[in-house]
C-alpha cells in the first residue's frame, strides 16, 4: 500500500510510464498525476519485486463525490440494497513484467494486485468492485477481469480524461462470489487468491 510520498512518487512514476510513454495517453508535463479529486479517498496499492515497483492499482471509495466512473455514465443500476461500492482502476504494469511469474507473485503482477485489492475489499467491508476499463486497446485487462470474476453491465461511455477514442466499459464483481471460489474450487489459483499473504501489506 501507498503510504509515504515515495510511494506515490512510485504511482506517478508508473502512470507516466505507461499512460504518458507507452500509450500518448498524457501530456509529458502533466502535473502530479494522483493528486485529482478522489485521491483523499483513494488507497493505492503497489507490487514490487527485487526492490522495483513495477505495478499499481488505485482503489477509490464511494464519498460524496460519487465514483470517479460517475463522470462520464449514470451507474445508478449498479446500486443495489446494500451494496458498497469501491471502484478499481488505473491498473497498470511496467511493459517488460507482464505476463512474468515471480517467487513473491507466483501467478504474476495482475494476479498479485487483484488478490491485495480482493483482501483491501474484505478488510474494509466492501461489497462489490467497479471496474472502468477501455473495451479494445492493445493493453486492456477486458479478458483477464472477465476471467477473474467480473461481469459485463452494458454500461458504456467515453471517457474524455485521457486521449483515447476507445469505449470504455463498466464491470462488476462481487467480492463475497470471489472469495468463496478458493473455498468451492479445486483450482490452485482461486485458493492463492484467498489465502493469507506476508506479501500484501494490505491488512494494517
Amino acid at each position: 500500500m501507498a503510504c509515504a510520498d515515495s510511494d506515490y512518487d512510485e504511482v506517478d512514476g508508473l502512470w507516466r510510464a505507461v499512460y504518458g510513454r507507452e500509450h500518448g495517453w498524457l501530456p509529458p508535463d502533466a502535473p502530479e498525476l494522483h493528486k485529482d479529486w478522489f485521491h483523499p479517498h483513494s488507497a493505492y496499492l503497489l507490487a514490487a519485486t527485487g526492490g522495483r515497483v513495477v505495478g499499481t492499482m488505485r482503489l477509490v471509495r464511494d464519498s460524496s463525490l460519487r465514483l470517479p466512473i460517475e463522470q462520464f455514465a449514470d451507474i445508478t443500476a449498479l446500486r443495489g440494497e446494500g451494496r458498497r461500492l469501491v471502484e478499481c482502476q488505473r491498473l497498470m504494469i511496467l511493459e517488460e513484467f507482464r505476463n512474468q511469474r515471480y517467487p513473491e507473485m507466483p501467478y504474476g503482477v495482475f494476479a498479485a494486485l487483484s488478490k491485495g485489492c480482493l483482501h483491501w475489499c474484505l478488510r474494509n467491508g466492501y461489497s462489490h468492485i467497479v471496474a472502468d476499463l477501455f473495451r479494445n486497446t492493445a493493453t486492456t485487462p477486458m479478458g483477464p477481469l472477465l476471467a477473474l470474476g467480473f461481469t459485463e453491465t452494458g454500461i458504456e461511455f467515453v471517457d474524455t480524461e485521457l486521449d483515447e477514442p476507445d469505449t470504455s466499459t463498466a464491470l462488476l464483481l462481487d467480492t463475497g462470489e470471489l472469495f468463496s471460489r478458493g473455498y468451492r474450487s479445486d483450482s490452485p489459483f482461486y485458493r492463492y487468491l484467498v489465502a493469507p499473504d506476508a506479501d500484501v501489506a494490505v491488512y494494517g
